[in-house]
């Protein structure tokens, strides 16, 4: 029953979020996996770190699905999240964690990237 409700918050704050929130907090979910999976693989533990790195290229396929083609950047932006899913493949196939290390720091400036642009869009308001 707790879970439940504590399910529904998290939908409802989740729903109420602009959309440059939502980004931001997908990339901190990514993150979140990189860190996790790169830990299991280091522990061998392929299972759990399989299940972090599927997670981290759901998200990378889903922020390249929503891109509005029709501005320029939307190349360069589809460019890096298919750079981030090809990394995690290779990461996973090799069993590599440093492959996921060394994605953190591209995750980690798009995530601050996003996260300025919703606090300038937030100052003009």
């Amino acid at each position: 029953m707790q879970n439940n409700a504590i399910m529904q918050y998290k939908q409802q704050a989740v729903s109420t979020m602009s959309k440059g929130e939502q980004l931001v907090l997908l990339f901190d979910e990514a993150l979140k996996n990189l860190h996790y999976g790169s830990v299991m693989l280091k522990k061998e533990d392929y299972a759990t770190a399989e299940k972090c790195t599927e997670k981290c290229k759901r998200i990378f396929t889903y922020l390249s699905s929503i891109l509005d083609r029709k501005y320029p950047i939307s190349q360069d932006l589809y460019q890096l999240y298919y750079f981030a899913n090809q990394q995690i493949i290779r990461a996973s196939v090799r069993r590599e964690a440093a492959l996921l290390d060394e994605l953190v720091p591209l995750v980690q400036e798009m995530r601050e990237t996003w996260a300025q642009a919703e606090k300038l869009i937030h100052m003009k308001k």
